[in-house]
């Protein structure tokens, strides 16, 4: 196919959307150390949702970081984490705030502390704005095109979005 779109000098990449424990049974971890195992990768970089303590974040930043993700760890699901000393190669860890805990949210809408009342039972409740949807979207983009344009940085920005479907 990059023959054929020419696209010779693009370098190697490999993708996967792993989903979560629920969808397919395995941890994302043990997936990525099977996958890293067999194709050698120079570096695995994880694209994630993430909780957020501040309302004004959700959708509006992107967390980069080389120290790696621990899934679900936001909303008190915490898988294995996915970092260099767990996987064996170096990690670039790229997050955007999709969720707030009904606590935080309390808290900057009135001031004080409402954890006891936006606790229902000792449960703790996760907030998403409406829409959602396309603040997903956006942030797909958003990240798509950044992480095409860090590997393949000799493509113009027509070709880019060709490639990832814009």
């Amino acid at each position: 196919m990059q023959k054929q779109l020419g696209f010779t000098r693009l370098r190697p990449v490999a993708r996967i959307t792993p989903g979560v424990l629920g969808q397919n049974g395995m941890e994302t971890g043990e997936i990525l150390l099977g996958i890293i195992q067999r194709i050698s990768p120079a570096v695995l970089i994880t694209i994630d949702a993430l909780a957020s303590r501040r309302l004004e974040r959700l959708g509006c930043t992107v967390q980069i970081s080389n120290t790696g993700i621990t899934p679900g760890s936001g909303v008190g699901n915490a898988r294995k984490e996915i970092s260099e000393k767990t996987m064996g190669v170096p990690v670039i860890a790229i997050g955007v705030p999709t969720v707030v805990d009904a606590a935080t949210l309390a808290y900057d809408l009135i001031g004080k502390d409402s954890e006891a009342k936006t606790e229902p039972n000792g449960q703790k409740m996760m907030v998403t704005p409406r829409e959602i949807d396309l603040l997903i979207e956006r942030a797909a983009k958003l990240v798509a095109f950044a992480v095409n344009k860090a590997l393949q940085p000799q493509i113009d920005a027509e070709d880019m979005a060709l490639l990832v479907g814009e």
